[in-house]
């Protein structure tokens, strides 16, 4: 484990000193962006389409077998490889944005109180989110943490996109995506005919209602949100399993 570790972390460092100026330029630009733009769902935008960018870039170079591209052409495994991957596409990544969204609000807390002498309130809810809830009829908001919501999502979501731009070699990032839309179009498709044809449910709109209740509704039932969990921690070690094999398959030494 010791070596592993020491291997990943020689792997994140040749990627830093290859990359500084590039990593700079770009994390500067989101500061910039977040700085101009502060509310939270531009913020978990970006958040989420510089993250595809990342690991688009990330696995690209996997795949090259340039000589000014040596950090994943180290004499390591493949398990070696994967692991710095998923550090660099969502854990630093993340931390990154995160870093980025907080300098950008101080910059946007300065500029205000300190130059303009303004008094104008400084977005700073990217974790929080508000929900109604109804109570004998009487609708209240509720302010809730969404910080391993988010975390969650975006875990999965990177190793999604990175089993993808492993395994497709051109327009990766597009065809990951429509594979992904495919695949809950089919999961939709069979919970309709399901609901038809065990539950004999008459109205297509009763047999789409679990489905609708996830996307529209935030205040979802108790077993609901268990099997949403369980299923994205089963799912997000799986995908990187898979794309260790993937890796594998490439034998990128």
């Amino acid at each position: 484990m010791k070596t592993y570790l020491s291997n990943v972390i020689l792997q994140v460092r040749r990627y830093f000193w290859e990359n500084l100026n590039s990593e700079l330029s770009f994390w500067a630009i989101i500061t910039l962006l977040f700085t101009i733009l502060d509310q939270r769902d531009f913020v978990i935008a970006v958040l989420f389409l510089s993250g595809v960018y990342k690991t688009a870039r990330i696995s690209k170079e996997i795949r090259s077998n340039k000589k000014n591209i040596r950090y994943f052409l180290l004499p390591i495994s493949h398990a070696e490889k994967a692991g710095a991957f998923f550090l660099l596409n969502t854990v630093y990544h993340f931390i990154m944005t995160i870093t980025a969204y907080c300098i950008g609000n101080l910059l946007v807390t300065f500029t205000y109180h300190q130059i303009l002498h303004l008094q104008v309130p400084v977005n700073w809810d990217l974790f929080q989110k508000t929900i109604s809830i109804d109570t004998n009829g009487v609708y209240q908001l509720k302010t809730e943490n969404a910080f391993w919501g988010i975390l969650m999502f975006f875990a999965l979501s990177q190793s999604v996109f990175a089993l993808g731009t492993l395994y497709f070699k051109r327009f990766a990032v597009t065809k990951t995506f429509f594979s992904v839309v495919l695949i809950l179009g089919i999961l939709l498709f069979t919970q309709v005919v399901l609901f038809k044809t065990l539950w004999s449910v008459k109205h297509l709109e009763n047999a789409l209602y679990p489905s609708l209740l996830m996307i529209n509704n935030s205040t979802l039932p108790a077993f609901v949100n268990t099997i949403v969990v369980s299923g994205s921690c089963v799912a997000l070690p799986f995908l990187w399993i898979t794309s260790y094999f993937r890796l594998s398959e490439k034998q990128v030494i």
